[in-house]
């Protein structure tokens, strides 16, 4: 009996310090985690930092000849350190110095998109320093959608164009952003395919063809990149604008981009020549995530616009009950 009321008078006089300890070892127990928890925490950090990988299952990532025939030949996928490889050695032609003027026809002229840039500036609030991708970059200057940016107001980017003449006056033009002779893939994999060397409006025409049927000049084999697989190599996962004008293969391209996996704020497609027709962007778009913001229509161009919806996954059905 004595133990007994010993034990209660001490509880009595230190309720307070043994609730104290109560609550801290709680407090330990609640937010230590187990050794499971901890060990998942890892794995999803781990997951956070390669988020940008596919991690295709049974693709090997190290190959013995890591060539382009390699590539093409094995439809490897688009983050593949070999394709990446490839792409940063052979194929990202890095910009023009700083203090080399640019080399313009038409010098005077500041802005010779056909309205996009106005929409960029709308849209963006004049942002500076941002980034762009502009595939059909043609010879870097006529009805350019980025020349105006990166002038003006000190952006920089990747310029994708595959027809050959028309490259070759694009790098005589002196850009300050990332060149490449090449065409966006409609694959999720590098392809090899024909090109119709048109300049202004040239396009991929359908597979590789022989040397016979490259003679008579109309046509060459080019070289496509997933659009995914050239932002790796560049070390690139954010853009804040990207021109799509691959004369009717847009849809085709736009459906090989991990769209969970990118960041792109601001698209302009062109949509007159695409097969499939416009509202097939828009409902493809939509299903990314992105609101039709309207088309651009010129002379010159018949584009529609697309910006991020960053309240994608804050909206919610509302239900009216009280009409129940």
């Amino acid at each position: 009996m004595t133990t007994l009321r010993s034990i209660r008078l001490f509880v009595i006089r230190h309720r307070s310090l043994l609730l104290s300890t109560v609550s801290i070892g709680l407090i330990l127990i609640i937010a230590w985690p187990s050794t499971d928890s901890r060990h998942n925490s890892k794995q999803t950090k781990k997951k956070v930092l390669y988020n940008l990988m596919e991690e295709t299952k049974g693709m090997p990532k190290h190959v013995k000849d890591c060539t382009i025939e390699y590539a093409n030949a094995h439809k490897l996928q688009q983050d593949h350190p070999c394709l990446l490889d490839i792409i940063r050695r052979q194929h990202l032609n890095k910009p023009s110095p700083s203090d080399v003027p640019l080399f313009l026809d038409y010098p005077n002229v500041k802005d010779p998109s056909a309205g996009q840039v106005t929409a960029v500036l709308r849209l963006l609030r004049n942002l500076t320093n941002g980034f762009f991708i502009e595939s059909g970059a043609a010879d870097g200057e006529s009805f350019s959608n980025t020349l105006f940016l990166e002038r003006e107001m000190n952006w920089t980017g990747l310029l994708v164009e595959p027809e050959p003449k028309s490259f070759q006056n694009l790098v005589k033009r002196n850009r300050k952003s990332w060149t490449l002779q090449n065409c966006l893939s409609l694959e999720k994999y590098p392809t090899e395919v024909s090109f119709d060397k048109t300049e202004i409006t040239g396009k991929i025409i359908g597979s590789k063809v022989s040397q016979s049927e490259l003679d008579n000049g109309k046509l060459a084999n080019v070289q496509c990149f997933p659009l995914y697989s050239i932002l790796l190599a560049h070390g690139q996962n954010w853009v804040d604008f990207f021109s799509l004008d691959v004369e009717g293969h847009e849809l085709q391209v736009l459906k090989t981009i991990p769209w969970h996996k990118v960041n792109i704020t601001l698209i302009a497609v062109e949509w007159e020549h695409v097969e499939e027709g416009y509202y097939a962007i828009v409902d493809y778009m939509k299903e990314q995530g992105y609101v039709n913001f309207g088309r651009i229509a010129t002379p010159y161009a018949r584009d529609v616009v697309f910006i991020k919806d960053f309240l994608d996954d804050l909206r919610f059905d509302y239900v009216d009950y009280d009409d129940e």
